[in-house]
């Protein structure tokens, strides 16, 4: 699922290659404003940033790079000025950077007209007041991230009444500010997610490229994507107002950029580099212990056949002896459970729901009801075991735990499982495993 909405991504990001042709108003434009001033969030990685050494990255400044040449060979200039730079002559065009501002100043400067452009921003009802926006070039998700233990989160509603951390003036402060959520306000993204990692907060919804990068760059091991909002970032480029040629200037040098240039831009910043992987470890074992009964069970009838054959059986017994070995040969598929972490549900065999003291129909149960049948203690223990193999601290996880339900029904048993997929952050997706009832001597 996440890789077809990052392919969906790139692909709008690449549909449209048009020649730059300039209207002789637009000419005129640039020759009266050879340089133009960029308002960019200087810490907005991997869209764009300033790294150590205060050079302007990422996506929106390869793109910039980009437009500003093909600017120039409109203009006819036989080569484009140096980004970033002072131009070779008094007409040629080039970008200068803002890069010495936090993003609420950016925001404060562009309010004040002291910009002509805004390189990645998205639309909102405050900022239509006093900017005008390029089509999209770029869409993300808007994502909630939790500790792994935390488990799925279904939308926004799942954090009402909860602490979430945001950062300042990003686009989640005006959206979640009537959803019944205690807001944290930070400065940095890294701030952010250090407080859902030490536990100050529940959680923190943000942009799933920024996080992505976040967590692959700076580590919080302990950090998941554990949902996607209905909410989406809508990256544009914006001008001033009055600036509607500049803003139609800067639709086309984005339209003129070639499509595989566009796309090398995007694997650069965005690249889909995660397989899905599966550890059957725990599947064979199963697999092998499965074959191993039937062929116990295989012989076990064939015998039963040849005495047969040998000479009479009571028929009561016999239907006996069928009756026992079909219920046998139902423990080819005995306490077995799949463990789906998005959809925070369980699938149970008919044998695990007896087990259970449910009706043998009843193989899908929730996280939550499971849990509740959980003795407290061992609960808190399971998700310790899990957290250690999520984190690839053990090769699987295997944990004594007491099962109770309100008809004062008891059991003791071995829950043992292992990760059986996993998702583009490397997180666990879905657990698979087998339940020991321990019998009490």
């Amino acid at each position: 699922m996440i890789r077809l909405i990052l392919i969906s991504i790139f692909l709008f990001s690449v549909s449209y290659t048009k020649p730059l042709v300039l209207t002789e108003k637009e000419k005129l434009w640039l020759k009266n404003h050879p340089i133009i001033k960029v308002g960019a969030d200087n810490n907005f990685a991997p869209f764009e940033f300033v790294d150590e050494n205060g050079v302007f990255k990422g996506v929106t400044a390869d793109y910039l790079k980009e437009m500003q040449e093909y600017i120039n060979i409109a203009l006819n200039k036989k080569r484009k000025a140096e980004f970033n730079t002072t131009p070779h002559d008094k007409d040629e065009i080039r970008f200068d950077i803002v890069k010495d501002k936090k993003w609420s100043s950016i925001l404060k400067m562009a309010r004040g007209k002291e910009l002509d452009l805004i390189s990645c921003i998205v639309e909102t009802q405050d900022r239509k007041k006093y900017l005008d926006f390029t089509s999209v070039y770029l869409t993300f998700p808007m994502v909630i991230v939790t500790n792994k233990a935390t488990g799925f989160i279904h939308n926004l509603s799942d954090l009402k009444g909860r602490s979430v951390a945001v950062i300042d003036c990003y686009t989640p402060n005006e959206l979640l500010k009537d959803e019944g959520i205690f807001l944290v306000v930070t400065e940095t993204l890294s701030q952010a997610l250090e407080l859902v990692s030490s536990g100050k907060t529940f959680a923190h919804v943000g942009n799933l490229s920024r996080v992505t990068y976040a967590l692959r760059q700076k580590g919080f091991q302990n950090l998941t994507v554990s949902g996607i909002t209905d909410y989406k970032y809508n990256f544009s480029m914006a001008t001033k107002k009055e600036d509607k040629i500049l803003n139609n200037i800067m639709q086309k040098a984005f339209d003129s950029i070639p499509s595989e240039v566009k796309a090398s831009i995007y694997y650069k910043w965005f690249p889909l580099e995660y397989e899905e992987e599966k550890d059957y470890a725990l599947i064979w074992l199963i697999l092998f212990g499965t074959l191993t009964l039937t062929l116990i069970f295989s012989f076990w009838v064939f015998r039963l056949n040849m005495n047969i054959k040998k000479r009479k059986v009571d028929k009561a017994q016999l239907l006996k002896d069928k009756s026992w070995l079909n219920n046998s040969l139902r423990i080819l598929n005995n306490y077995a459970w799949q463990w789906d972490l998005e959809k925070r549900e369980i699938k149970i065999n008919p044998d695990f729901a007896k087990l259970l003291n449910l009706k043998e129909e009843e193989t899908i149960i929730s996280e939550k009801y499971f849990k509740s049948l959980i003795k407290k203690e061992d609960l808190s223990k399971l998700l310790a075991d899990m957290e250690d193999h999520f984190s690839k601290k053990t090769n699987n996880f295997s944990t004594i735990l007491t099962i109770e339900t309100k008809a004062e029904f008891k059991k003791r048993v071995l829950f043992t499982g292992k990760i059986e997929k996993i998702d583009i952050f490397s997180h666990a997706k879905r657990i698979i495993g087998v339940v020991e009832e321990i019998k009490e001597n």
